[in-house]
């Protein structure tokens, strides 16, 4: 009888220790699942930043554009005024006057003309 329990206990730690062990494939399978969900957490999240940083960047050259189009469109336009034509040149007209000329400050002495460097 001992033998009979001998065998049976053999042979049963034999069954068990062939039997699979899922324990450890279950955790390497949760540990690749969880570094997967994180890598496309990731990657979404990279993606948004790129995504937001294009937008913005587009909406800045809009705001640009729009800004330089208001600011043509609210110039003035009339630009400098053209340099005014030269005037004609006046004619030169001639005296018709026919008295001799005379001094316009006579001397005391002999009706003659001062003159301002002599000292009389």
């Amino acid at each position: 009888m001992r033998l009979r329990i001998i065998i049976t206990l053999s042979l049963l730690s034999l069954l068990a220790s062939c039997e699979k062990d899922d324990r450890n494939k279950n955790a390497v399978q949760a540990i690749i699942e969880e570094e997967v969900a994180q890598r496309i957490e990731n990657y979404k999240q990279v993606r948004m930043e790129r995504c937001y940083e294009k937008a913005l960047e587009e909406a800045s050259y809009l705001a640009d554009s729009i800004l330089i189009r208001e600011a043509r469109l609210k110039r003035d336009t009339l630009g400098k005024p053209p340099k005014p034509a030269r005037p004609e040149k006046p004619e030169i007209k001639t005296v018709l006057d026919s008295t001799p000329i005379k001094p316009l400050l006579e001397g005391k002495k002999k009706n003659t003309p001062i003159d301002s460097l002599k000292k009389n």
